[in-house]
């Protein structure tokens, strides 16, 4: 391999895993606002329970696909901001598009405290599936336990 082929044999490898860790680093900083967001809203619903919901169907909550979803820990959706007719639905057996049993994913991450959940989901609008992950947190206001959580589609 002469000297040329070789240059631009590393140019290339250099714009490629460039582009691979600024997609990684964009991931973990989308990752780390994920976090603090429902971070900030289970210490809502720990401070004032059901009288919190409504505020996350605010602009300050809810930007398109970025929003607190919340449901009982029996799997009963309470906050579906995207699609309001959805609260009060069983979420139980909520299942993603390889047939993963994220409903009860997400019930046994909240009752373990907190984790994240990684499945298959179309972003909307679209009816391909992508890669999804949401961070799970469970939240406690009397004697009622709930999950709160968001998540965001790995690009």
């Amino acid at each position: 391999m002469n000297k040329i082929n070789l240059s631009l044999l590393i140019i290339i490898l250099i714009v490629v895993f460039s582009g691979f860790f600024y997609q990684e680093a964009l991931n973990n900083s989308k990752k780390n606002d994920l976090v603090s967001n429902v971070n900030a809203a289970v210490k809502l619903v720990e401070t004032k329970g059901e009288a919190s919901f409504p505020e996350f169907y605010t602009d300050k909550w809810f930007k398109g696909d970025e929003y607190i979803f919340i449901w009982q820990l029996n799997g009963i959706r309470v906050v579906y901001p995207p699609d309001p007719a959805g609260v009060n639905k069983n979420m139980t057996d909520l299942k993603d598009y390889a047939d993963k049993p994220i409903g009860k994913l997400f019930i046994e991450t909240a009752q373990k405290g907190e984790g994240w959940v990684e499945y298959i989901w179309p972003k909307p609008g679209e009816t391909t599936p992508s890669t999804k992950i949401t961070f799970i947190k469970k939240a406690v206001y009397g004697n009622q336990t709930y999950l709160v959580g968001s998540g965001i589609y790995l690009d």
